[in-house]
């Protein structure tokens, strides 16, 4: 079960500087100061009333928020600017959303493929001189072909997400994949990237690792079998349409892996036609609510556009859903979405 708490300290937790000191590199890099998990500081007064909880993610012992800003957040068109057009987060703007997701107590900061989603929160963190607040998670994106390639893949990706978040060390390093990109060697053929892996730790270029995405429950199933003990996070479609990780997640847990959800709102095909800003409003606060019900959930990672989102979405932590809300979730649950980009959703992870 997941261990709940109202602050993420955690003493007996691998620090960075800690875990840069255990592999010999010495100090951290200058302008890095305070422990990497700090206490979370009282919301500024724009913040609703109530505090992120936190949650232990598995064998890693880092203490998390149980919601975190998605790497989606930055990478595409979502905010409104009238006549049905949209337009990018900008960086001015990504930088007062994580300021207010920080002063709220969230510290997961996730990334993946589009340089965006590394690029303008590693700025954001610089200006606002509170990389050791956060817990950032890179995807290395369709790496794991089987073959020695790989592992020159993972460490040029690697170096360069560092230098995108501008930082010396990735807390949490997630190789990704989809079903399609293994046809011959067999999807999970991870040796030569976790070769890589092996060598990053070594150069305290990382600390923890992790796998997932967009592939079928089976692979999922496939990879703790083989490799759930050297990794320590897994990360996984859920959300109240898309449920089949519930059959699952029980055998994350047997190798005490930390789980991350992601797709809370199918990528927004839950949400299309809908409201928010009128009669469904605080739906999406109410999707996230329904995963963090999960106690095998360590983090749940959405994606938000607009500092009215943060405070919305993140208060999913302290919001209880009403009756109404269930109702109304239920009859989400149940619209029928289109194929097209979430054909691996709809075809992997309905109820079975």
């Amino acid at each position: 079960m997941t261990e709940h708490a109202d602050h993420p300290q955690n003493p007996d937790a691998p620090t960075r500087r800690r875990f840069l000191k255990q592999l010999g590199q010495g100090a951290v890099a200058a302008g890095a100061a305070g422990p990497l998990l700090a206490d979370a500081k009282e919301p500024p007064a724009d913040v609703p009333a109530g505090k992120i909880k936190y949650r232990t993610l598995g064998k890693t012992g880092l203490k998390v928020s149980e919601i975190g800003f998605g790497g989606h957040s930055w990478a595409y068109k979502r905010v409104p600017i009238g006549n049905g057009e949209y337009r990018q987060v900008n960086v001015d703007e990504a930088t007062e959303m994580i300021r207010v997701g920080l002063d709220m107590g969230v510290n997961w900061l996730d990334s993946c493929t589009a340089l965006e989603e590394s690029g303008t929160p590693g700025e954001a963190l610089k200006r606002l001189k509170r990389r050791d607040e956060a817990v950032i998670s890179v995807r290395v994106s369709h790496k794991m072909n089987g073959n020695e390639n790989d592992k020159q893949e993972v460490l040029d990706w690697a170096e360069s997400r560092m230098k995108l978040w501008q930082t010396d060390c990735i807390d949490v390093l997630m190789l990704c994949n989809t079903e399609n990109d293994t046809p011959l060697t067999g999807y999970w053929d991870m040796s030569y990237s976790i070769e890589a892996l092996e060598e990053l730790k070594k150069q305290g270029k990382i600390r923890y690792t992790g796998f997932g995405c967009h592939f079928t429950p089976k692979y999922f199933l496939e990879a703790f079998e083989k490799f759930g003990d050297y990794f320590d996070v897994c990360s996984l479609p859920y959300n109240i349409r898309h449920r089949a990780a519930e059959e699952i997640m029980p055998e994350a847990k047997k190798k005490n892996m930390g789980i991350v959800t992601i797709k809370p709102f199918a990528r927004g095909s839950l949400l299309n036609k809908k409201d928010l800003e009128g009669a469904d409003k605080g739906l999406p606060r109410d999707m996230i609510r329904f995963v963090l019900e999960n106690e095998r959930v360590d983090c749940c990672t959405c994606g938000v556009h607009t500092v009215a989102q943060v405070l919305e979405n993140f208060s999913a932590s302290w919001t209880e859903l009403t009756p109404a809300a269930r109702e109304r979730l239920d009859q989400c649950s149940a619209m029928s979405l289109s194929a097209g980009e979430h054909a691996w959703l709809e075809k992997g992870w309905l109820h079975a």
